[in-house]
């Protein structure tokens, strides 16, 4: 009789398994396709010697730790880079490149081509409105350049906001669920869900700052950046903040801006990747734009014998001379002198004789012209921020400036692809690994209903073996 109870039990235990296998696997099936869902698998034990047959033990979600710390750091990477492509694309489209006909350098051409033009035919009506129309051609695309920059630098200050808002957020979600851990057992249905929830924010993190964890021996979550400021301690979060004038990031009190001498700053993720774009990108691109607009200034304001000291030549600061305590969005503000603006009542005859002459002088007298032509083959003496040669002429710098800054956002393009492909790469070797196969799960899904069939099976002779024995008292 005992070895009945043991063979019934041994039945029992078996039909209990088989369900619980049977729900594990259809519900990797349902999931095959949810992001952060990791395959699950059953860990089986025996049953003993009192009850025999197999007994499920845990459910295990299927990681490798270390993929899923590659596959972050990864992660960081290429949305660092991407937030400094993205930031960066909008803006070098609308610069334009050299040879298209739309950017500054080719606007300046246009300009000195003009200037050579009105050289030869100084007292052409004709020569010299097409040149000052050249010069607010050139003015306003210096201008337009500058503003569209400000706008990146607007959009980029917001993208910064909502990155430190998200990040916030799922810190926080993060305490919440270690608060509700103690609330399932370990090794069940629930706990495997919980850690998707878990890991799926992790991920999310890791695509914003770069980062590393640590568990308790309760279980319990902590978050720090790879360089080792906490953000989450348990259920308590150092909230991460950002001061836009500044530029600081803080977790907490702890500072945490990339790239900041003494500090344990982020490396890595879409916040360094904003960062870079705010404090060291744009401006640069900021500078050389407001270097080109003073060195046109300059140029015609040094050319230019009518003018006597603080009067305005033919590019201005919104009508006025060029200040050097006022650098700092010139080119947002340059503008050719309304003296010579094309218009009724124009006096462009000031291209040719000076933008301060007290009145017109000999038509066909091109001094003046040619000393403007000359200074646009002088050296510019470029801020060295600029990255651009001090020695590089006013004729050569847009075409300069926007080379350099084309080959920036070529370079940031070229740095995200093979970020993302490397990416790319440990995020599948992770999927295979986490991932579900349908047609394993299929197989998988034959054998439980075979293993089902024989423990009915031996349920159903255990009960034959027992009428026959009450049949036979």
């Amino acid at each position: 009789m005992t070895s009945l109870t043991t063979a019934l039990y041994s039945a029992k235990n078996g039909l209990s398994t088989t369900q619980s296998l049977s729900a594990i696997t259809a519900d990797n099936v349902a999931n095959a396709t949810t992001p952060g869902y990791a395959r699950r698998t059953a860990v089986l034990v025996s049953g003993g010697p009192d009850q025999g047959g197999a007994i499920l033990k845990e459910i295990r979600r299927e990681v490798d730790s270390s993929l899923v710390r590659m596959s972050r750091l990864e992660n960081s990477k290429m949305a660092h880079q991407e937030a400094i492509h993205e930031g960066l694309r909008g803006y070098t489209i609308y610069l334009g490149q050299p040879g298209d006909g739309i950017s500054p350098a080719e606007k300046f051409s246009a300009f000195q081509n003009a200037m050579t033009t009105l050289a030869n035919s100084p007292a052409s009506n004709g020569a010299q409105s097409g040149a000052v129309l050249a010069a607010e051609d050139l003015a306003a695309s210096i201008r337009g350049a500058s503003n569209t920059l400000a706008n990146t630098k607007s959009e980029v200050h917001m993208e910064i906001r909502y990155e430190v808002a998200d990040l916030n957020q799922a810190l926080y979600d993060l305490a919440s669920l270690n608060q509700t851990r103690r609330d399932f057992s370990s090794g069940s249905l629930e706990a495997a869900q919980f850690e998707d929830k878990i890991e799926g924010l992790l991920d999310q993190i890791s695509g914003i700052i770069d980062i590393r964890t640590t568990r308790s021996n309760d279980g319990t979550l902590s978050v720090y950046t790879s360089a080792g400021t906490a953000l989450l301690e348990g259920k308590r979060v150092n909230d991460v903040t950002y001061n836009q004038g500044t530029g600081t990031l803080l977790a907490g009190e702890q500072d945490i801006t990339p790239n900041r001498d003494g500090v344990r700053g982020l490396r890595e993720g879409s916040l360094a990747g904003l960062v870079a774009l705010n404090q060291e990108i744009l401006p640069q691109f900021q500078l050389q734009l407001d270097e080109y607009a003073r060195s046109l200034i300059e140029a015609f304001e040094d050319a230019d014998a009518s003018l006597t000291a603080g009067q305005a030549g033919l590019f201005t600061d919104n009508g006025s001379a060029y200040d050097p305590a006022n650098l700092s969005g010139l080119a947002g503000r340059l503008h050719v002198n309304d003296a010579v603006e094309v218009g009724v009542g124009s006096e462009v005859w000031r291209l040719r004789d000076g933008i301060g002459a007290a009145q017109q002088g000999d038509a066909s007298n091109a001094t003046q012209i040619q000393a403007f032509l000359d200074a646009m083959r002088q050296a510019a003496n470029a801020d060295p921020g600029t990255g651009l040669p001090s020695s590089i002429t006013l004729a050569d710098f847009g075409a300069e400036m926007v080379t350099a800054q084309s080959n920036a956002r070529a370079r940031a393009e070229s740095q995200y692809n093979a970020a993302s492909s490397a990416a790319a790469v440990v995020q599948s070797a992770r999927q295979n690994a986490e991932g579900v196969n349908i047609d394993e799960e299929m197989q998988k899904l034959m054998l439980i209903e075979q293993s089902f069939a024989a423990n009915s099976r031996m349920l159903q002779a255990i009960s034959e073996m027992m009428d026959t024995l009450i049949a036979a008292v």
